[in-house]
């Protein structure tokens, strides 16, 4: 799988500590997450905003990731490498479970790597990325059965790392330029029409776009300060990005609370909350393994 568009888990470690988080982890909800706590595999994991009631969902000696909630909040659509029927390939399809780890069902079945899924709002879609189309990274939209595939983006480059505005009509998505390879977040409508670039500035990495409640902002995970970090923009690209996290290690993978009160994301290798100002960063899981691409669930 190409890395252009694959934005890193960062896998650093660092200390432990026994305090309960609270503050902007202390509220309702529960979230999912990628978690190497398992035999070095990648593994999806539900645990509370504050880091209680941890538990796996469907374990497997494969690599389960790019985990997305359904909009009614009882399943989870994801990507893994395993191989559930004889003679299957070994790449990446699109797997739903049920959020108590039941009714695991493989939604696509082609020898192409099928990766980043995001369930459409009214539940009826889920778009994806692939490189189906001669190994080039484009985005698909099918139906949540894994039927009817169709193709969106049509630009030279990769794209990848859809995301749904909250009223269905729009997708973000990250796209990498052919030229440099460096990508940055677009818009379009949701049937592929009407790219338009909405974080234009040259040189620097722009990734996984999560779009607010309200649709009218986007956060996503930026180099343009030196390393990742998650940055806020309005969602029609006017108006100048601010920075919410400043760390010692990259942030990346925002995910939005319910609310829009607040952003879940990784940073060094744990989950983190903040209030989407970017106030009281508080980190909500501390074990020794890597905790990564968390996703709120939404209410139900």
């Amino acid at each position: 799988m190409k890395p252009v568009l694959c934005a890193l888990a960062v896998l650093g470690l660092a200390g432990c500590t026994d305090k309960l988080p609270s503050g902007p982890a202390g509220v309702a909800g529960r979230l999912v997450f990628s978690t190497n706590r398992n035999s070095g595999q990648w593994d999806l994991y539900v645990m509370n905003p504050n880091g209680t009631s941890v538990g796996q969902l469907d374990p497997s000696l494969a690599n389960d990731l790019w985990p997305n909630w359904s909009p009614d909040g009882n399943n989870i659509v994801f990507q893994s490498d395993r191989i559930p029927q004889a003679g299957d390939s070994v790449n990446y399809n699109i797997f739903v479970i049920h959020f108590d780890g039941t009714g695991l069902t493989k939604i696509t079945t082609d020898l192409a790597n099928d990766i980043q899924p995001a369930w459409s709002p009214n539940g009826a879609k889920i778009a994806f990325a692939t490189d189906r189309d001669s190994g080039d990274y484009e985005i698909y939209v099918m139906d949540v059965n894994g039927t009817n595939p169709v193709r969106l983006t049509r630009m030279a480059g990769e794209d990848g790392q859809p995301a749904w505005s909250p009223d269905g009509t729009k997708l973000a998505f990250a796209h990498a330029s052919p030229v440099d390879s460096i990508p940055s977040i677009y818009v379009m409508n949701a049937d592929g029409s009407n790219p338009i670039n909405v974080s234009p500035i040259g040189g620097t990495t722009d990734v996984t776009p999560a779009w607010s409640p309200d649709g009218t902002q986007i956060a996503f995970a930026s180099d343009r300060s030196g390393q990742l970090e998650i940055w806020l923009m309005n969602a029609d690209g006017t108006g100048a990005p601010h920075q919410l996290t400043n760390g010692t290690a990259p942030a990346e993978f925002p995910s939005w609370s319910p609310t829009g009160a607040e952003i879940a994301y990784d940073s060094d290798g744990h989950i983190w909350i903040m209030y989407a100002d970017g106030r009281q960063t508080v980190r909500v899981t501390n074990k020794l393994y890597a905790d990564v691409i968390p996703r709120w669930r939404p209410t139900p």
